[in-house]
């Protein structure tokens, strides 16, 4: 398909009808930075991920259900994330591409990369003031509490009532007008399907928050391939070409490239909802 077609996603024809009005209303804005980026938190010292256990699961699920708060819910989980070397590789690729002074960029990393400081920059209106949000962090997918999913920001000396989570919930509280935002994490893209308004999750709560288009993924995707994609795909952006063009087009390169690259597993995970 992505070798004859060219393919993102829409949650419903309601949501395409808001998303053609975000289109207009943005070309209008003014002195926009090119480039807002945050990642390379600071996670636990461990070696791996730390995933959930069945009954903590089930448990989060009963406190979200009763109506507790998502915070006590993902201590309930008590997930412990390892560090991702690799996202501060696809900085310093982005950084390089943005790092003229007419591109106005800003990157966040390492113990700037928290909830806490992404709140202050919120505050002061700062993230409605770019046209491209980069978010190179873990993700976390829920299905069974779809309020949960979450990119997970610095899990370290964080002060009270701050968890490093930004979960689908949250977002509707961020103030954005980005005309596009990558989570460059795993299987962000995933939500829960509700009938008459497509997948609910991340991609909508972003819509919600002021932004139009989103790159999410499907599934866990590999920490050096993905620098390389990100970076081609913005590569392509800086240049002029449209956002669905440039995604499809970087798609295409690594399917050319042969060997593991044009192995779907490389490149497929990766899907734009917008238009």
């Amino acid at each position: 398909m992505i070798v004859q077609h060219q393919i993102s996603y829409v949650q419903s024809l309601s949501v395409l009808a808001m998303l053609q009005e975000r289109d207009k209303a943005y070309k209008n804005l003014k002195k926009r930075g090119s480039l807002f980026a945050m990642g390379a938190p600071i996670y636990e010292s461990v070696d791996s991920t730390k995933q959930p256990t069945e009954a903590d699961l089930k448990m989060a699920e009963r406190i979200v259900r009763s109506g507790g708060d998502s915070a006590r819910a993902l201590r309930q989980l008590n997930i412990k994330w390892k560090n991702l070397p690799g996202t501060e590789k696809e900085l310093e690729q982005l950084k390089n591409l943005f790092f003229l002074k007419k591109y106005r960029s800003r990157i966040f990393k390492q113990a700037d990369a928290t909830e806490a400081n992404l709140q202050r920059l919120n505050r002061s209106g700062l993230l409605a003031k770019y046209r491209y949000l980069v978010f190179s962090v873990h993700g976390y997918l829920s299905p069974q509490v779809p309020e949960l999913s979450a990119i997970v920001l610095g899990q370290v000396n964080n002060p009270e009532g701050i968890d490093g989570y930004i979960t689908a919930g949250e977002w509707a509280g961020y103030n954005l007008k980005s005309d596009l935002m990558v989570l460059s994490a795993c299987e962000t893209g995933l939500g829960d399907a509700v009938s008459g308004e497509g997948v609910m999750g991340l991609p909508y709560a972003l819509y919600v928050a002021g932004n139009k288009n989103t790159i999410l993924t499907l599934w866990s995707i590999s920490d050096e391939v993905t620098v390389e994609f990100v970076t081609s795909f913005f590569k392509k952006l800086k240049a002029g070409v449209g956002q669905v063009e440039a995604l499809t087009a970087t798609k295409r390169e690594f399917i050319k490239k042969g060997g593991d690259y044009s192995k779907p597993q490389y490149w497929a995970a990766f899907v734009l909802y917008g238009i």
